[in-house]
């Protein structure tokens, strides 16, 4: 039995409450059809709330940990010389521990990749450098501010340390000066006290960045399936990154080539309507991806992506644009003999046509015995 569920929300709604609104209608749907079966929910860390899932905890789950749960937050920040790492294939290691959060017994996993922890790294050297030039203008501007007194200095300086912790600053405070009188003192006139500036040096804590980085490439899965052996911590990190990948392929809703802002649908139903033939796409879209990148390895040839370079995991958008340019010629001798030509092929072309399998050699006029 195939079911397909898809539910249109309002682009204001929240993910914490419809998350959960969205499994209450498709397990009263199973109710329906009278499925037995359950099915296990993989999401992002809206899911992940004491007041719903864990308070419910109805039915099995796997989702990522929000950083704000206090026992997550410590978990994330563990020194890596302290943590119990099973290395994975694809620069991701992990260590799995329980937990008892919100009164649920749990297994979490504590995962770190090698790819998120470069890009992080690069996106936190990037947001440094920014704030590092804009906190130096903003010193130049307080230096040639008066304090009236070493109290009122002082405390602007504790308030800049901790508004920017990754930072230290350190200087002097300078006393200012001024006569009495406008023009050249006189002989025995003396300069009274009118305040104090600040002459400050910025450097980074690199203590504070070290801790900080230390976090980067890390985060939290949890689920309340406790049976390790039938669902082991591999099983775990695979069918999370996979959801990630169903996430992925919805980005294709705001892709320019589909010109979704091209369509004016006024009613809530059309609109509706609208969403699930492209959730109909979207499932073709991935099956056929993956039929051809398990014919690729099945085979054990390749097809160059956009680099030109031969892989087996091309994306089906990328075939797409491979494909585009074939057309059929319309070849008419006499009336009632017409011949239909495939034009533009190529035998990259073919080769991809051949892949698909017999039925697809047929519609392009190929020989389904060449297929593989």
């Amino acid at each position: 039995m195939w079911a397909i569920w898809m539910d249109a929300l309002d682009g204001n709604s929240s993910d914490k409450k419809s998350f959960h609104e969205t499994i209450a209608k498709v397990r009263e749907f199973q109710k329906q059809i009278h499925l037995e079966a359950d099915f296990k929910w993989v999401a992002d860390s809206a899911l992940y709330s004491s007041g719903s899932l864990l308070a419910q905890n109805e039915y099995l789950w796997l989702t990522r940990v929000p950083e704000t749960v206090s026992e997550a937050k410590a978990c994330v920040s563990q020194e890596d010389e302290a943590v119990s790492w099973q290395p994975q294939e694809d620069g991701y290691k992990y260590a799995e521990t329980l937990s008892v959060y919100g009164n649920v017994p749990q297994r979490w996993l504590l995962v770190y990749s090698e790819q998120a922890y470069a890009r992080e790294k690069t996106t936190l050297e990037k947001n440094l450098s920014k704030e590092e030039a804009q906190l130096k203008k903003d010193i130049g501007h307080l230096g040639s501010h008066v304090f009236g007194c070493e109290k009122d200095a002082e405390e602007e300086l504790v308030k800049l340390a901790k508004q920017y912790p990754l930072y230290r600053f350190q200087g002097q405070l300078i006393p200012v000066k001024k006569y009495a009188r406008k023009g050249k003192p006189a002989a025995g006139d003396e300069a009274t006290l009118v305040g104090y500036t600040m002459d400050l040096v910025l450097e980074r804590n690199e203590e504070a960045v070290s801790k900080l980085l230390n976090k980067k490439g890390r985060f939290i899965l949890a689920t309340n399936d406790m049976d390790a052996e039938n669902y082991p911590a591999a099983r775990m990190l695979a069918e999370y990154k996979a959801q990630q990948g169903v996430e992925r392929g919805f980005r294709f809703l705001k892709d320019p080539w589909f010109m979704v802002d091209s369509v004016f649908l006024k009613s809530p139903r059309r609109i509706e309507a609208l969403m699930m033939v492209m959730t109909l796409c979207l499932l073709v879209y991935n099956v056929a991806q993956y039929y051809l990148r398990d014919k690729l390895k099945t085979t054990g040839e390749t097809l160059p992506n956009q680099l030109e370079k031969e892989v087996q995991n091309p994306t089906l958008r990328w075939i797409f644009q491979i494909m585009e340019g074939l057309g059929i010629a319309r070849i008419e001798s006499r009336p009632e003999a017409v011949r239909e030509l495939v034009t533009n092929m190529t035998p990259l072309r073919k080769k991809i046509i051949r892949l698909f399998g017999p039925t697809a050699c047929r519609m392009h006029g190929l020989n389904p015995e060449s297929a593989f």
